[in-house]
């Protein structure tokens, strides 16, 4: 099995570390695998949606919206 970083990434890696943004190369990939994380909970929560069922379009969600706002104003008028 390979290993290692690509070329181009080893020097995106370098150029961090010289312009000082991270210090060591260890808090680099810390913050790249967390990202990593975070995007990788991000596909999930996308594709939950996605399995939830058919989408409404947003049209008709900002209808039933102004639709309720008007009920809900004229409930509370004097």
């Amino acid at each position: 099995m390979a290993s290692g970083i690509s070329p181009e990434n080893e020097q995106f890696i370098q150029h961090e570390l010289e312009s000082g943004i991270y210090h060591e190369r260890g808090a680099l990939l810390d913050d790249a695998v967390s990202l990593l994380k975070r995007y990788r909970d991000l596909q999930r929560e996308i594709q939950a949606g996605i399995d939830s069922g058919p989408s409404i379009p947003a049209g008709e969600v900002y209808a039933r919206l102004e639709d309720k706002a008007r009920k809900l104003a004229a409930s509370h008028s004097p």
